[in-house]
C-alpha cells in the first residue's frame, strides 16, 4: 500500500536525528505502508502528479477539493494531521467512498496551557515588565522595586469559557486551581445545557474571555462589534481557537479605542499572515500574538503521531 505525507513541515523537525531538539519521529507511520513518501510541503500545482498512485493521503492544510479527489481512483483514506477538516471535501468523500479521519484531543494541554498563561500574562504584566528589566529601567530605579505596571490577582476574577470541549474544561480546571469562577457561554443555535449563560449576557460578566468553540457558520465573526461593546472596559480576550472568530477590525477598534483592557491571540484570520496584517502592524500595548503554537508542545505531536497510526490501523488493518 502506497501512501503520500504531503506537509510533513507542518508537524516540525522530521528530517533530523532522534537526539535533535523537537525531532519528530515518523518511523511508526512508515512502518503500516509498503511505500510512504513524504514530502515538506505541496504546492496546488503538485497535489495531482504526487497523490495520482496513493492509496492514503496524509495531510494538515493541503486543500483536497471535489475536483482533485475525482482524479484519484486508487485513494481509499486521507488522515489528517489535525483535528480541522476545513480543508477536504467532506462531501466529495462520501460520495467517492473515501474514509477520511481526524485526530482529536491530541493538544488539549498545550493548548489550555498557553491559553491560562496568556490569562496569568496579562494578571502579573510579565511580558512589559520583562522588557523594562532588559530596557535597564529597573536599575535605574530608586526603590528596590518598579511598578510601572499594575497587576492583579486572578482569584475571584470571572473566566467565561466560549466551548465547552476537552479544552475548555481543562483550561476551567487550571482556573478553578487558581481560585477563578468559572462560566460558559451557550452557542447560537447550540442544544442549551444547564451550566450555560447565554452568550451577551455572559460576555457582560466576565474578566477574561477564552475561545475555545470550533470555526463553523455560526462562530465566523462570533466575536464582532457588538460583542465587543458588551466587554467590561477591564476585561481580557483571549483565542487560542481559530482566527476567523473574531472580527479583526471590530477588535482593532476595540483595542485602539481601550474597549476592551486587551486581547492574546495565537490565531489568525490568515496563516501565516500577510506583511500588512492590520493587527500585527498596530504595535498595540494591549495585544500580545504567538504564531499558532499552542497544539505544537513535543508531546503533543508525538501523541498525535501515536493516534494517526491508530486511526489508519484500524481502517487499513
Amino acid at each position: 500500500m502506497k501512501a503520500v505525507l504531503l506537509d510533513a513541515d507542518t508537524l516540525g523537525n522530521w528530517q533530523g536525528q532522534p537526539n535533535d531538539l523537537g525531532f519528530i519521529d515518523l518511523s511508526a507511520l512508515e512502518a503500516l505502508f509498503d511505500e510512504f513518501q513524504v514530502y515538506p510541503l505541496t504546492l496546488p500545482d503538485e497535489r495531482l502528479p504526487r497523490c495520482l498512485d496513493a492509496e492514503v493521503i496524509i495531510t494538515n492544510k493541503v486543500n483536497l477539493d471535489r475536483e482533485l479527489l475525482s482524479q484519484l481512483p486508487n485513494l481509499k483514506v486521507i488522515q489528517l494531521t489535525a483535528t480541522g477538516m476545513n480543508n477536504v471535501d467532506l462531501e466529495a468523500c462520501k460520495k467517492l467512498t473515501i474514509k477520511a479521519l481526524n485526530v482529536e484531543d491530541y493538544s488539549t494541554y498545550p493548548v489550555a496551557q498557553l491559553a491560562f498563561q496568556f490569562i496569568l500574562n496579562f494578571a502579573t504584566r510579565t511580558i512589559e515588565h520583562n522588557a523594562l528589566v532588559k530596557s535597564g529601567a529597573w536599575q535605574q530605579s530608586r526603590i528596590f522595586t518598579l511598578t510601572d505596571y499594575p497587576t492583579l490577582e486572578v482569584a475571584g476574577k470571572t473566566l467565561l469559557i466560549i466551548g465547552q470541549g476537552n479544552i475548555g474544561k481543562k483550561v476551567a480546571d487550571m482556573a478553578t486551581a487558581f481560585g477563578m469562577n468559572i462560566i460558559y457561554a451557550q452557542l447560537p443555535n447550540r442544544p442549551v445545557r444547564e451550566n450555560q449563560i447565554p452568550l451577551m449576557q455572559a460576555v457582560q460578566k466576565a474578566d477574561f474571555i477564552s475561545l475555545h468553540c470550533p470555526l463553523s457558520d455560526e462562530t465566523h465573526h462570533l466575536v464582532n462589534h457588538t460583542f465587543l461593546d458588551l466587554m467590561k472596559p477591564s476585561a481580557y480576550l483571549i483565542n487560542t481557537a481559530r482566527g476567523p472568530i473574531i472580527d479583526e477590525t471590530a477588535l482593532l477598534n476595540a483595542l485602539k479605542h481601550n474597549i476592551v483592557a486587551g486581547a492574546a491571540l495565537d490565531v489568525l484570520t490568515q496563516e501565516p499572515p500577510s506583511d500588512t496584517n492590520q493587527l500585527i502592524n498596530a504595535q498595540l500595548n494591549n495585544l500580545v500574538i504567538t504564531p499558532h503554537i499552542a497544539w505544537a508542545s513535543q508531546e503533543a505531536k508525538q501523541r498525535l503521531i501515536s493516534k494517526m497510526v491508530d486511526n489508519l490501523e484500524a481502517v487499513i488493518g
